[in-house]
């Protein structure tokens, strides 16, 4: 099945199954969106306001909180590696004579933030659930020596992935699509990581804040600031060391207030760029409520 949402924010699916899943991505990439002759500042509006995402898969409801079951379409971001002509020719190489079907794009970063700035999305050859998926993700990332974004990987499983949308910015970095070969075999992917396991497994690119906290005497100002990092990387990974979304949120927000000296702009924009990378966020409606009632409890 195919759900898509049109922005981050929009909190319930739009469910297609006119096309099957691989298809409507093939589709998507060969007729993309286009964002052209827009500022970066505004493609960054486009990105949360107006970009389709979409999951292929399964998922137990129609809104964004309920659970996923399994995904059809394996993706793989990539940003801050190589440059995109270099690694999007090395990684369809690769691809290319596993004999898999797969789509390369630019992602709509691509351009404006340096690195490659690349989505992969792999056809699988049955639906997988989040532990299969996880180990066929660590499998190909590290045979392709690539660090990949580990938020697509997470317990919630909820990720949402933009489709390729043309611009200005990223218009010379054509997309690469393959279709002549088949599914990425899963069971066999699977047993690769099963047969060496320690090979594969995650290494963290942060340690959780109460992990460091116990690394010799580290004052208690400078542990709360590395949680407080963490999250602006990574809320997904993060959020439940605050005791949930909001609570992180609030946490954010008091600390960019008081480290900006009572910047209410540099708060809010803080805040809400922290809520959009959530796969569940606040609507905009009622992150404004939310933080008009939490400035009253800030101080710096």
């Amino acid at each position: 099945m195919i759900y898509l949402t049109n922005g981050l924010l929009n909190k319930q699916y739009t469910q297609l199954d006119d096309l099957t899943d691989f298809s409507h991505l093939l589709k998507a990439t060969r007729e993309p969106q286009e964002a052209l002759n827009m500022t970066d500042e505004q493609l960054q509006n486009y990105k949360s306001n107006a970009v389709t995402y979409a999951l292929y898969g399964a998922v137990n409801g129609q809104y964004r909180r309920d659970d996923v079951l399994n995904r059809t379409v394996l993706f793989i971001d990539i940003d801050d590696e190589s440059d995109y002509q270099t690694l999007s020719n090395r990684l369809a190489n690769l691809f290319t004579a596993l004999g898999i079907n797969f789509v390369i794009y630019p992602t709509i970063s691509n351009g404006i933030k340096g690195g490659a700035r690349l989505r992969v999305g792999i056809e699988l050859d049955k639906a997988v659930e989040l532990e299969a998926y996880k180990k066929i993700w660590l499998v190909i990332t590290h045979q392709l020596h690539v660090k990949g974004d580990i938020t697509a990987i997470n317990s919630s499983f909820k990720q949402l992935q933009g489709l390729y949308v043309k611009t200005s910015q990223n218009a010379l970095n054509e997309p690469i699509i393959t279709t002549d070969g088949a599914g990425l075999p899963v069971d066999k992917f699977v047993s690769v990581y099963d047969k060496n396991t320690g090979e594969y497994q995650l290494k963290k690119a942060h340690e959780s804040w109460e992990n460091i906290a116990t690394n010799g005497n580290v004052p208690r100002w400078a542990r709360k600031n590395t949680a407080i990092i963490a999250c602006l990387l990574d809320p997904e990974q993060s959020y439940q060391e605050f005791g949930g979304w909001d609570n992180m949120l609030t946490a954010v927000g008091g600390w960019t207030y008081r480290e900006t000296h009572g910047d209410k702009r540099a708060t809010v924009n803080t805040v809400a760029s922290v809520n959009s990378k959530g796969s569940v966020p606040i609507s905009e409606q009622e992150l404004k409520i939310k933080i008009k009632s939490w400035f009253r409890g800030w101080t710096y």
